[in-house]
């Protein structure tokens, strides 16, 4: 009788647990009491009617958990997981004391992780991932001595791991992953002998890993990615815990030599060792013939040619291996043959290290190839012409190396492809025809090379593509009328070739597109006014072309356009009326001199004429002003050369070209007594500084041809000293170099000035844009040393990223190329926002194609002391080493502080002997101290996101920013030194150095604690 009224007891529980529930798919329709709840779905009772289980999973029940359910007194498992149960889990739980398997996983259950859960002496599982508890864990469940799975991962639980687990004697499973825990990880978890499997991936852990946990030698499965963790791996680890099969410790900080026991673990199946600061020798692997996946990637691992021989030889044994990441490490010399390697090779990363020589051969193995990662080296020759086979290809990525040739047709059937980038190297040839087989593409990046002929029709059946960067080559003809076709097309930009024809108006078929550049090209016509129907466009670049007409008004419709850029075409007539064009912000249409306001307030706003005024005219008496001044024809030549570049759209730049021309506004000329006024009669608190060949003073100069006009803007005047020798062949180069030259990081000149002064005397100077913060020599020799400003370390990198892209492009992209002869601190200017710009080509010239020809400059090689190449020692033939020498030399003293005339730097102690002296784990010790003041400060922008949500930075992390620091810092000491080798044959190319660089600040943006993947990807477990 008494069994009865308990059973009664157990149905009306369940009934009432049911009827605060929501059941979308009725589940429980059979749920009634006029049945026995014994035959209900997924109850489970005993002989006695009492319920046993109660499994309700993946059924998309809504509710609580209902009190009710503690009079299921004989309850042994219950499994509501996968549903959407909401609130706390607060249970009588010393009523259920015969509990042995709870399974709450995946629903959004809060609340604490209830204490008296160490009432039920009988548990075995407890799983509570993918809820929302928070809070403390509870010691007390170190009391449950049967339990075999703890498992409350992906919650918001916080504080410490108790110790009193390592008494969970039975435990094989214990899962702590994706929470907010800290602090270190208990020495007490070595007593888990029985453990398996350790999951405390993605918390705040700090601290090393216990030696004890290493004496768990039934350990299977580790995972501690994305933690604080420091310290080394135990030199004996492989033999130590010889059943683990997989070992995931990427993101944290560990460091010291990956141990070479480690192959012993034989059973090891996955190794994620990625985002670490392990050093040494790239390990060998052989061992560990049972391995799938390895990712050694952004770590300091190094190699040479015969280490890169012994590793693909050793992971020849791995007959297995399906995923290979040594991405971001410090790989050098070249790769062998990997045709020996697995066939089942899914992932192929060698990105982001010092590579050289050919692709390696033998890649066509991998016939199940899903994407091939080998960007960001040194890689050169050609595309070999076997990758064709690999049908399953779906990323192909070998941007910012220095492959040649043609592109092979491999593409015909890559039908699975979405990305193929293969910008920044030297490819030359046509665009590739068989890119039209690629059906799934995405991404298309040629961009940076040295391709020719028109852009194939092919590519434009290609109904998927979003983004088509083609920028920076040689591609000629009209943009096809099939651009229409592409309705997903997001991003389009062909800016800096020669294409030519007109605008075709079918591109407003690309209803998706959001960034439009065509800049710089030969595109002639008018404007479509069907552009108007790209309603999603945010950018429209189709500046520095010939283009004619008038600017169509209906482009005011396009509502997300935040920048229009029309300068330096043929326009004419009035400018449309409407809020965004007067938006100068946003819209510029600078160099169209037959264009005009239709009122006054449209034309002082836009610096234009009004529509009554003959522009034309206006041209002509302007032609005759500067022909009055007298100047030799020569002069007047140099003088107006940017006002006839306008006028007569002779575009005879170089690649990389964003030549500042004259201001809106200001003429093309500036007279002597203009820049008398603008600097205050060359007052001395008007002197920037002082060179070889001139003075240079800040002038503010008026806008407007009105004197009445309050509107003014600030340029720099360099005034040529006509008393020292070779000063006009100064000026002549400088004129002739920045008349030829036209890139972002080169000092844009405004226009020229050759006239008579006050005196009668010859007068010659050059009106540049300003720079307001300054030289580079400043800024590393601030005497206000306390003053707290100073030059961080991402404003270093960037500076001297922005430095040696203008000298690759002068080396590279100008013909004839032009090489500087006197880089050095003081010649490097730095605008508003830290940009760097290379100025005073006073000694630049030009190289000849034909080297029996040499140079173009008649003023001889001599630069600044400390920064000349040894070679010009000898000789006065200027080259591209040379260049390569002195900006070795620069990089060194950006980061030491030391200028290579200092002192210190006598009897043979040279500036690269001294940084060649600096060992790495000492870094800190030789070069600029104020790198490595207060790292993660304000100032800094690297590693920013190392800081907590409350401001304060943990001090692991503080230590952890520094070693970055340093080996960032020796990694840009290595680039100096290796441009300033003696030999000119020793030196890096500028192009090499410059794509160095990038890999350094690719790697020192990332932040230490990111779980973003790179770009091969990443093991996360």
């Amino acid at each position: 009788m008494t069994g009865d009224l308990d059973s009664s007891s157990d149905q009306k529980a369940l009934l009432s647990f049911k009827h605060q529930l929501i059941d979308p798919r009725n589940a429980l329709s059979g749920w009634t009491s006029n049945s026995s709840h014994c035959n209900w779905y997924g109850v489970l009772c005993s002989n006695g009617s009492r319920v046993e289980s109660l499994q309700l999973s993946g059924l998309g029940l809504a509710g609580s958990l209902h009190p009710s359910l503690s009079n299921l007194t004989f309850l042994h498992t219950l499994n509501f997981s996968h549903n959407l149960f909401h609130g706390q889990f607060q249970l009588e739980f010393n009523r259920l004391s015969l509990l042995q398997h709870i399974d709450l996983r995946n629903n959004s259950i809060n609340g604490t992780v209830p204490a008296l859960l160490s009432t039920c002496h009988n548990l075995e599982t407890l799983r509570f991932n993918g809820n929302r508890f928070s809070g403390h864990l509870p010691p007390e469940l170190g009391n449950l001595q049967k339990l075999t799975r703890l498992e409350i991962s992906i919650n918001n639980l916080t504080g410490s791991l108790p110790s009193s687990y390592g008494n969970l004697s039975s435990l094989t499973n214990l899962r702590f992953a994706r929470n907010k825990l800290s602090g270190e990880i208990p020495s007490e978890f070595g007593m888990l002998r029985n453990l398996q499997h350790i999951q405390l991936s993605d918390n705040n852990l700090s601290g090393q890993i216990p030696s004890s946990i290493f004496n768990v030698t039934s350990l299977v499965y580790i995972s501690l990615t994305l933690n604080n963790l420091s310290g080394n791996l135990p030199n004996d680890m492989g033999q130590a815990l010889p059943n683990l099969m997989e070992l995931h410790l990427a993101t944290n900080r560990f460091d010291g030599i990956i141990p070479v026991s480690l192959s012993n673990a034989s059973n090891i199946e996955a190794l994620d060792l990625s985002r670490n600061g392990f050093h040494g020798p790239v390990p060998l692997l052989g061992n560990m013939k049972k391995l799938l996946r390895v990712d050694l990637g952004h770590n300091f691992l190094s190699s040479t040619t015969a280490r890169n021989s012994e590793l693909i030889d050793s992971l020849s044994s791995c007959k297995q291996l399906e995923i290979l990441w040594i991405n971001s490490n410090r790989l050098s010399g070249e790769l062998p043959s990997v045709a020996n390697l697995s066939g089942n090779m899914q992932h192929f990363c060698f990105a982001g290290n010092f590579l050289t020589g050919p692709l390696p051969q033998g890649m066509d193995k991998f016939q199940n190839l899903i994407s091939l990662s080998m960007e960001t080296n040194s890689f050169t020759g050609e595309i070999p012409k076997s990758l064709a086979t690999l049908k399953n290809l779906q990323s192909f990525l070998v941007y910012q190396n220095m492959l040649s040739g043609e592109i092979p047709e491999i593409f015909a059937d890559f039908t699975r492809v979405f990305d193929v980038v293969m910008g920044n190297n030297q490819f030359s040839g046509r665009i590739p025809t068989s890119l039209g087989g690629c059906q799934k593409l995405e991404t298309l990046d040629l961009s940076w090379n040295r391709l020719n002929g028109s852009i194939p029709k092919e590519i434009f059946v290609l109904s998927g593509l979003k983004y088509l960067i083609l920028f920076q080559n040689d591609l000629w003809g009209p943009l096809p009328d099939e651009v229409g076709h592409l309705k997903e097309l997001e991003v389009i930009d062909v800016s800096c070739n020669k294409l030519s024809g007109s605008l075709t108006s079918s591109i407003s078929g690309c209803s998706k597109l959001l960034h439009l550049n065509m800049s710089e090209n030969n595109i002639s016509g008018q404007i479509p006014g069907s552009l108007d129907n790209l309603m999603l466009l945010e950018v429209l670049d189709l500046s520095s072309n010939n283009l004619s007409g008038p600017i169509p008004q209906d482009l005011e419709k396009l509502e997300e356009l935040q920048l229009l850029n029309l300068s330096f075409n043929n326009l004419e007539g009035e400018v449309p009326t409407g809020n965004f064009f007067l938006n100068t912000s946003a819209f510029s249409i600078q160099g169209n001199h037959a264009l005009c306001g239709s009122d006054e307030e449209t034309a002082r706003s836009l610096t234009l004429p009004q529509c009554k005024t003959s522009s034309g005219k206006s041209n002509h008496l302007l032609i005759i002003l500067i022909s009055s001044v007298g100047c030799v024809i020569i002069m007047c030549f140099i003088s107006c050369f940017v006002w006839a570049f306008i006028s007569k759209r002779k575009k005879k730049m170089g690649k990389g070209s964003n030549f500042s021309l004259p201001l809106k506004g200001l003429p093309p000329m500036i007279s002597y007594s203009d820049i008398r006024h603008a600097t205050s009669n060359f007052a001395d608190e008007n002197l920037i500084g002082k060179g070889g060949f001139g003075s240079v003073y800040k002038g503010i100069f008026n806008m407007s041809e009105t004197a009445s006009s309050n509107n003014s803007t600030t340029l720099a005047v360099k005034v040529i000293d006509l008393q020292q020798s070779k000063a006009i062949q100064s000026f002549l180069a400088e004129c002739e170099a920045l008349r030829n030259v036209r890139h972002r990081n080169l000092v844009k000149i405004i226009t020229s000035c050759s006239s008579v002064d006050h005196k009668g005397d010859q007068f010659k100077a050059l009106i540049m844009e300003f720079m307001p913060n300054g030289n580079l020599d400043k800024w590393l020799y601030l005497e206000d040393e306390e003053s707290g400003v100073y030059l961080t370390l991402l404003q270093r990198l960037n500076i001297a990223i922005d430095i040696a892209s203008a000298i690759d492009y002068l080396h590279n992209d100008c013909e004839p190329a032009v090489v500087h002869c006197d880089l050095k601190p003081a010649n490097v200017l730095l605008d508003e926002g830290m940009a760097a710009h290379l100025g005073d080509f006073g000694l630049a010239r030009f190289l000849s194609p034909n080297p029996s020809q040499g140079d173009s400059s008649t003023v001889a090689v001599k630069g600044s002391f400390g920064y000349i190449a040894p070679e010009y020692g000898l000789s006065s033939k200027a080259s591209t080493s040379g260049d390569v020498y002195s900006f070795g030399i620069l990089l060194l003293e950006m980061f030491i502080a030391k200028k290579p005339t200092d002192e210190m730097f006598q009897e043979g102690l040279s500036l690269n002997k001294f940084a060649s002296a600096a060992d790495e784990n000492q870094i800190s010790e030789k070069v600029d101290p104020k790198l490595f003041k207060n790292n993660l400060n304000t100032n800094s922008n690297i590693d920013s996101s190392s800081r907590s949500s409350s401001g304060s930075i943990n001090n692991d992390i503080d230590h952890r920013a520094t070693a970055k620091y340093e080996g960032c810092v020796a990694d840009l000491i290595r680039v100096g030194l290796s441009c300033a080798a003696q030999l000119p044959k020793d030196r890096l190319s500028m192009r090499e150095a410059l794509a160095k660089l990038h890999e350094i600040k690719n790697s020192a943006i990332n932040p230490l604690d990111s779980n973003n993947s790179d770009q091969c990807g990443t093991i996360v477990n």
